[in-house]
């Protein structure tokens, strides 16, 4: 005999079935429908213009990489590509020295790109219309400082940013829950270089996008720098040396890689 009547169970088995979606993983793909499955990409180039992509030195690249547009990708040195490299039908993918990729090329993939660059356009222009709803307005931090900002659960925290300048041992962290998400736009400069970091506390990467937008300065990750979340910046070029390292995901118009750096697509842990 079960010691509960048929009702009580029902209702006990629904209450477990809410509690299960209430605490469901957040993404910033809930938040911006346009970006599709765009974060299935660990780097994305837009590729508008003639020169190419590159990756050059001890770099390390975890996962697939989509070259739109002109779809020209280099990789050279002792870089290593440890996935697929989509590209359209004009696009090539020329490895020299002892450069390594232990994934398939697939060729003529213009109808797939394009549709991500449509998509990555599109979550741009979504994300940047969003309302602020912190003060921030620059941040440009260095020596062993450190901003935090939180998010409560379920909440979306928007952050409308001239500048983001880490450098140093300067430290810039987020914190939440499995249900937040951040959206940190930035419309000039963004740099990390030394030992600064961006950290995520409660938070996973597909939770974070940094959306850098209109064209200017290059983006810029060196030094001993660690980027984690997702990094979209389509109208310009990005630049990741040195050691830095990225847990996420690059998107931008063009890509150079060089270094001994590492380029990483963690899976995403339901929590």
């Amino acid at each position: 005999m079960f010691p509960f009547a048929p009702k009580s169970i029902l209702t006990i088995v629904t209450s477990f079935i809410l509690l299960g979606v209430g605490q469901a993983n957040a993404a910033v793909a809930d938040v911006i429908p346009q970006l599709g499955d765009l974060e299935r990409w660990t780097a994305f180039s837009l590729g508008r213009g003639d020169r190419p992509s590159l990756a050059f030195g001890y770099l390390f690249i975890d996962g697939d990489l989509g070259f739109a547009g002109a779809g020209n990708f280099l990789i050279g040195g002792h870089a290593n590509v440890a996935g697929d490299v989509y590209v359209p039908s004009n696009g090539t993918v020329l490895a020299i020295d002892h450069a390594v990729l232990t994934g398939s090329i697939f060729d003529n993939q213009d109808a797939l790109l394009d549709n991500y660059v449509n998509e990555a356009l599109a979550a741009s222009d979504y994300a940047f219309s969003l309302t602020p709803n912190r003060s921030n307005t620059s941040v440009k931090i260095g020596g062993h400082h450190n901003i935090t900002i939180t998010g409560a659960p379920g909440e979306t925290v928007v952050l409308s940013l001239k500048n983001f300048i880490l450098k140093g041992n300067s430290s810039f962290t987020l914190e939440g829950t499995a249900t937040t998400t951040f959206i940190i736009n930035v419309s000039n400069k963004f740099t990390l270089k030394g030992n600064s970091h961006i950290d995520l506390v409660g938070l996973q990467w597909n939770q974070v996008l940094f959306n850098v937008v209109g064209t200017g300065h290059r983006i810029s990750l060196g030094g001993n720098s660690i980027f984690e979340g997702i990094l979209m910046a389509n109208n310009r070029s990005m630049r990741v040396k040195g050691d830095a390292t990225i847990s996420g995901e690059i998107i931008a118009n063009r890509l150079r890689l060089n270094g001994s750096g590492r380029v990483l697509h963690p899976s995403i842990v339901s929590q």
